[in-house]
């Protein structure tokens, strides 16, 4: 009796984590396509508001959700006490933001060189280096999108036969 418990027991925990990284794995890719819509939002502020990138960081901070709305709205913070420069700012906010979520490296340097568009003087020039910001991301987004779906089966799959194995070898 104890061992069809620790049987069960150990299938439903090998198939909980098979199911748990692929849910993180669509985690990542939402992630992904929040920071695209917060980089466009950033563009029609700059190119219909005139609004400068900090105040951009206020506006943008308004309209989005957590974790990005807290680091947004600090970033606006920092740069009305004069801290530090937008990019430092930017960098150390966001990245901290960033920390916790499934995204990788490349994609989050992908987002954080936002920062690096302050010193352009010009709208439209920092317009361009944004949107070039935005194709990487659009870029990283129809990666992940192309094999999602396999990904996400082999994880759940993985996660059970990894369970069924489990038990095969402690009976």
């Amino acid at each position: 009796m104890l061992r069809g418990v620790g049987a069960v027991l150990i299938l439903a925990g090998c198939s909980g984590m098979g199911f748990w990284y692929r849910k993180r794995l669509y985690l990542g890719l939402e992630h992904l396509r929040l920071m695209r819509q917060i980089l466009e939002l950033f563009i029609s502020e700059i190119a219909y508001g005139k609004a400068a990138l900090p105040e951009c960081c206020l506006r943008v901070g308004e309209r989005v959700e957590e974790p990005y709305r807290g680091a947004l709205l600090r970033v606006c913070e920092a740069m009305e006490k004069r801290e530090s420069g937008f990019r430092e700012c930017f960098r150390e906010n966001m990245a901290k933001a960033l920390e916790k979520l499934p995204v990788n490296e490349r994609e989050k340097e992908s987002f954080l060189g936002l920062g690096d568009c302050c010193g352009l003087e010009e709208n439209r020039m920092q317009i361009r280096a944004i949107e070039q910001y935005r194709d990487r991301l659009e870029t990283a987004i129809g990666q992940r999108e192309a094999g999602m779906e396999k990904q996400g089966k082999l994880a759940a799959g993985l996660g059970i036969l990894c369970g069924l194995f489990l038990v095969i070898v402690l009976y």
